[in-house]
């Protein structure tokens, strides 16, 4: 496969993100892992995703989805969210958390996966039908301050696993939250967590 085809492959699926601008954090190697996945055929029931947040954030409860926009042709961008349940960290990413920063995984809450197999079906026919398009897929998560965060960067990564890649993949590593979209002080409106 040419480089070009394979990033036109990869990207769209692997620019999943924490309010991130764009995919300048993602490593290549990922980006070679992640051109196994096939929206079409992987198993929404083993995808896992993965956040690294600093000690003093974590995610609130029922506060992390997955959004996935298709745009066909020149028609606007169709985005559904589904809801992500907490599960266990895995132990192949405590390698990745530190004294100063901690894990949180999900997978799809099980209410969502019909609807998901009811959006890909609907996704295969405008494909079957000649349709050309994108897809993009990203983590919205919904954080909390459990203290207040020191000055300096505000680190976070995230993690993707499918079927296909059998284990955790970086999709963005390292993201400084300061950084990103700066004039909407994104770090500055993160709430408190409730006690």
């Amino acid at each position: 496969m040419h480089v070009s085809q394979l990033l036109r492959r990869v990207l769209p699926l692997a620019c999943i993100a924490l309010a991130l601008a764009g995919c300048g954090h993602m490593p290549v190697t990922s980006m070679v892992k992640l051109a196994r996945v096939d929206f079409e055929t992987s198993d929404p029931a083993q995808l896992r995703a993965a956040i690294k947040l600093p000690r003093s954030l974590r995610t609130r409860p029922n506060g992390v989805s997955l959004r996935i926009a298709v745009r066909v042709g020149r028609t606007p961008e169709d985005a559904r969210d589904f809801l992500l349940h907490e599960v266990p960290a895995p132990p192949e990413l405590a390698r990745d958390a530190d004294a100063d920063s901690h894990v949180f995984a999900y997978r799809i809450d099980e209410a969502d996966l019909p609807r998901l197999a009811v959006f890909r079906a609907e996704l295969i026919a405008k494909k079957s039908s000649g349709q050309r398009g994108s897809i993009s897929i990203s983590v919205q998560p919904q954080a909390c301050k459990t203290t207040e965060l020191a000055e300096g960067p505000v680190h976070l990564t995230t993690y993707l696993r499918t079927a296909e890649t059998g284990s955790y993949v970086t999709l963005a590593r390292d993201v400084d939250l300061r950084t990103v979209a700066p004039e909407h002080a994104i770090v500055d409106r993160i709430p408190g967590c409730a006690p």
